[in-house]
């Protein structure tokens, strides 16, 4: 998987697999799920027994787009509890196995002069998710000043764009032009991991400059392409508005988005990539959103072991996933089989202060000092410390020799910035930790008193 420290003088390199997993296509599955964020019942345009086509829209009034990625029956809607208690509509439907197609969703002729507006209305009709600042008024869009459309993939048991990258070179070019007139980006990059560099020196790829990236991780991310390939800044839809410079979308949904928008037939299928920690070996399937994870495992003969651990969106950002009937949504990139010898557990330990994490993490957070504040609720000080800046990444609790669920910390402490006030009671719970001994570095952050010492704190 990656390349421990040398003597552990230098913090250790993750490197994406480089391999070729031809894509095997599944069937449609006898039901799909699914998932639609933070909605109720009375977001839906059909009711329990509707009949629906491929493509549909189930949203009621202009509330989605909620696309129908099957032709068949509802059969039921409730209430699904996802990661960090996030609350989702789950629509089931069972499927047709012969697609019919909603006759509301057409092509856009002439795609090289349909105006950029005409071009986000499409996709946002579509269903699409990976131009999120699109999702609610395709005639509200910010200024981007740099479109980079990535063939790296977001977690190192991922090789879906890669994948993409081999297979389809030479519809490149045609994605990284219709991108270009949908976000009116001023400049366009195309991400490529150095091992297909030979790929990449043949690809036309018009307008846009070629970035080669080392396959390293957290090179993959979004936040860190922006920062680094990019015009700096990430940029994502608030409530008040948009915020960041930079757009990145990954090759697999921008060679999505030219075939919807040719063929007017919104995205109905997704590859992941299936990694099994018994055998280390990878495969690709091509699936309907919606389809349980469990036909999956189905077709690779793969179970999960009594104590074993399935993780979706990889081993780094992604979670465990308790029951096989988990659906695969759009933004589904791998799923990961764990044996029981290989389940990594946290322990309840406290930091040593050695640093690791701190030297490792890619925004230069003081993650043991955050670690410590967001452990006993101390939110606002954490907010100082550049909390929200975290990618989550995973690097600081994969060489944490505590073991502690760093991660989770900083998860925490964003989640109670915007939700908990500060309980003056957990400061003395916190000074009680005896651990570090009178010299504990983080101490002196638990009280600020007077302005030099808010001068003297870490910077972010």
């Amino acid at each position: 998987m990656g390349l421990r420290s040398f003597f552990g003088i230098l913090p250790p390199k993750l490197y994406y697999k480089d391999v070729s997993a031809p894509i095997e296509a599944l069937p449609v599955p006898e039901k799909i799920t699914l998932l639609w964020y933070r909605r109720t019942h009375s977001d839906l345009a059909v009711r329990v027994g509707t009949k629906v086509e491929t493509g549909q829209d189930l949203a009621r009034n202009g509330r989605g787009p909620f696309v129908s990625t099957v032709t068949g029956r509802v059969e039921e809607a409730s209430t699904f509890l996802g990661v960090d208690s996030r609350e989702y509509l789950a629509v089931q439907i069972r499927a047709d196995q012969k697609d019919s197609f909603d006759p509301s969703v057409t092509s856009v002729a002439g795609l090289s002069e349909t105006q950029p507006q005409t071009l986000r209305t499409g996709v946002n009709r579509a269903g699409f998710t990976a131009l999120r600042s699109i999702i609610r008024d395709p005639r509200v869009w910010p200024t981007v000043d740099c479109l980079i459309i990535s063939a790296l993939d977001l977690d190192p048991f991922s090789i879906v764009n890669q994948q993409t990258f081999r297979d389809n070179p030479e519809q490149v070019e045609a994605a990284i032009e219709l991108l270009a007139r949908t976000t009116e980006a001023s400049q366009c990059v195309l991400a490529v991991p150095d091992n297909l560099a030979d790929i990449a020196s043949k690809v036309s790829t018009g307008a846009a400059t070629v970035a080669m990236v080392p396959p390293v991780y957290p090179n993959g991310l979004p936040e860190i392409l922006a920062k680094k390939y990019g015009a700096g800044l990430l940029m994502k839809t608030y409530d008040a508005g948009f915020a960041g410079n930079t757009v990145v979308v990954s090759l697999e949904h921008a060679l999505a988005m030219v075939n919807s928008l040719q063929s007017g037939r919104p995205m109905l299928e997704k590859t992941v990539t299936l990694s099994n920690g018994q055998d280390g070996k990878l495969r690709n399937f091509r699936v309907r959103i919606g389809t349980p994870v469990g036909e999956i495992l189905k077709r690779a003969s793969v179970e999960v072991q009594p104590k074993g651990k399935l993780i979706l969106n990889g081993i780094m950002r992604g979670y465990s996933c308790f029951s096989d009937e988990q659906p695969i949504t759009a933004t589904t990139e791998s799923v990961h089989v764990q044996s029981p010898s290989e389940v990594f557990f946290f322990q309840n330990t406290q930091c040593t202060n050695c640093g690791k994490c701190n030297s490792i993490c890619p925004v230069d957070l003081e993650v043991n000092i955050l670690g410590r504040l967001s452990e006993y609720g101390i939110f606002n000080k954490c907010r100082g410390l550049g909390v929200e800046n975290c990618i989550e990444c995973g690097l600081c609790a994969y060489v944490c020799p505590a073991r502690r669920p760093l991660v989770h910390f900083m998860t925490l402490a964003k989640q109670g910035i915007k939700t908990v006030t500060d309980e003056p009671a957990n400061m003395e719970e916190a000074l009680a930790c005896t651990a570090c001994g009178p010299s504990c570095p983080a101490i002196r952050l638990f009280d600020f008193d007077t302005e030099s010492d808010k001068e003297d704190s870490p910077k972010v």
